[in-house]
């Protein structure tokens, strides 16, 4: 009995409420504490070797998982295709055809322009790439500088002259026609001279040719 009357009275002895407990916690101090703090690498957590800590999709990989039609899908499959077909051609040309190639392959835009310059017999190539004015040829010089000197003494016309040369020669045309975009200085100069006419043709601002 003595055992239990001595419990009693400690449990007696114990407070009450939790107003008896001073923790030093007041409601603006919680508020203000931030636990919203996101994990950053290397400080909350290691990183491995080979973890890019990518975990997006491009939209190019949602569009090949997730194709928003069946048109999409068709394109996509095709796009596929066709990118198989160039690495086929790429890897069965020639060393030095391969070379002439990867020298010019970024003016080739899409992969089926490559696919079609790739197809294209190797002495038509270089044909084709002057046609889409990607490179051009290196102009030889037709005459010495002496013989156009005589030419324009002359008044004659040689083929390769320039622009100038000819206004040296002939003077001034009474009529200039331009074809495509003038920068090209693709033209034709018309000169008339007791009742006949002549012309003279240019291309790059070089004379081709007359009649």
């Amino acid at each position: 009995m003595a055992r239990r009357a001595l419990i009693f009275s400690f449990l007696l002895s114990l407070p009450i409420g939790c107003s008896q407990f001073h923790t030093g916690r007041t409601y603006l101090t919680e508020m203000s504490h931030d636990d919203t703090r996101f994990f950053s690498p290397n400080e909350d957590f290691p990183i491995v070797s080979g973890d890019t800590g990518r975990n997006w999709n491009t939209e190019e990989e949602i569009r090949a998982r997730t194709p928003a039609s069946e048109k999409d899908l068709s394109e996509e499959r095709i796009e596929r295709a066709l990118r198989q077909e160039l690495r086929e051609l790429e890897s069965s040309q020639l060393e030095e055809d391969l070379e002439f190639y990867n020298k010019h392959r970024r003016q080739l835009a899409t992969v089926s322009e490559k696919i079609y310059f790739l197809k294209l017999p190797v002495y038509d190539r270089k044909d084709y790439l002057m046609t889409r004015g990607f490179i051009s040829e290196p102009k030889v010089q037709l005459y010495a500088p002496q013989e156009k000197i005589f030419a324009i003494q002359k008044q004659d016309i040689l083929l390769g002259m320039k622009k100038q040369d000819v206004l040296e020669s002939w003077g001034k045309p009474f009529r200039v026609e331009i074809a495509g975009n003038p920068r090209n200085e693709n033209e034709r100069w018309l000169y008339q001279s007791n009742g006949a006419s002549k012309y003279i043709y240019f291309e790059s601002g070089e004379v081709q040719g007359w009649e």
